[in-house]
Parts: structure tokens; C-alpha cells; sequence
């Protein structure tokens, strides 16, 4: 596995947004094994943590949409996981994955549609412009944060 720069956010709440840390470690490094060539990960921008009670999702809501983003490695293309793939992974029901994507696509976190080939396709323009848009209150939540306790 190559080497990634990881972009470590500052754990100060009064430091300014556009300071960050690069610290160079490999994936494999940070997780000691855990993630293996063919394991994978997922980059989840802690923002889209910090702002899901802004947007109102449920942990269920939130499960769902981080393993759709599993998928999503190029911004450019969508992703077609099955819910029937994603409720097995949770140990829920297919409908439920299929309620919960339809609540993301209704607050603007996803894009549902079907391609040429029949596939139900997400994209994420509309996360990221909703996690670009609100990037300032993920900041004012941040600074309301206890570290340690």
C-alpha cells in the first residue's frame, strides 16, 4: 500500500480553519494492520460528522450514506452498491436503506437516478456543496467541543 499524506485537523477549538497539519503516514501505519491491500477505507470528512444533527439524520440515516460513500472514490462517477448489499453489511432491511436514501436525497445529500444500463446510480455533488455551504458551522460546533473528558 503507497504512502498517503494525511491531513490531521488541529484539535485546538480556537485555531483558525485554514491551519492545518500534513503528517506523512500510511493508512496501514495508522490502523496497524486492520486495513490490508484489498481491505480498503473510507474518507468521511469529519464536518459531515459534526453537521448531522444540523442536517437530522438519524445514526441509521448517517450508516447508510457513509456506506454509499464507500464506493465513492471519483468524484466524476457515480456508485450502484445495492441496499440489499448495504443491509446485510448493517444486519438491517433492504427497505430500510431504501427509506434512508430517499430521506437523503429529499435534504440535498445525495442524487438518485438510473443509468442507460438500468442501475440505480448516487451521486455527491450536492453533499459537497451542503458540507462546502455549512463548513462554518461545523467550525462554530468544533469550538463547542470538550476534548478529553
Amino acid at each position: 500500500m503507497n504512502a498517503m499524506a494525511i491531513t490531521v485537523e488541529s484539535n485546538t477549538p480556537d485555531a483558525a480553519p485554514d491551519l492545518l497539519e500534513t503528517a506523512t503516514v500510511t493508512i496501514k501505519e495508522k490502523w496497524q494492520g486492520a486495513v490490508t491491500k484489498g481491505s480498503g477505507f473510507v474518507a468521511v470528512p469529519v464536518a459531515l460528522l459534526r453537521l448531522q444533527s444540523k442536517f437530522d439524520l438519524t445514526p441509521t440515516e448517517m450508516l447508510v450514506l457513509i456506506n454509499l460513500l464507500v464506493h465513492w472514490w471519483d468524484p466524476t462517477r457515480a456508485v450502484y452498491p445495492r441496499s440489499t448489499t448495504i443491509a446485510k453489511r448493517m444486519g438491517i432491511d433492504k427497505r430500510t436503506v431504501q427509506r434512508a436514501t430517499q430521506k437523503l436525497e429529499r435534504t440535498g445529500l445525495l442524487t438518485r437516478s438510473v443509468n442507460e444500463d438500468g442501475l440505480r446510480i448516487f451521486t455527491f455533488e450536492r453533499l459537497v456543496e451542503k458540507l462546502v455551504r455549512d463548513l462554518p458551522s461545523a467550525y462554530t460546533i468544533q469550538a463547542q467541543e470538550t476534548f478529553g473528558s
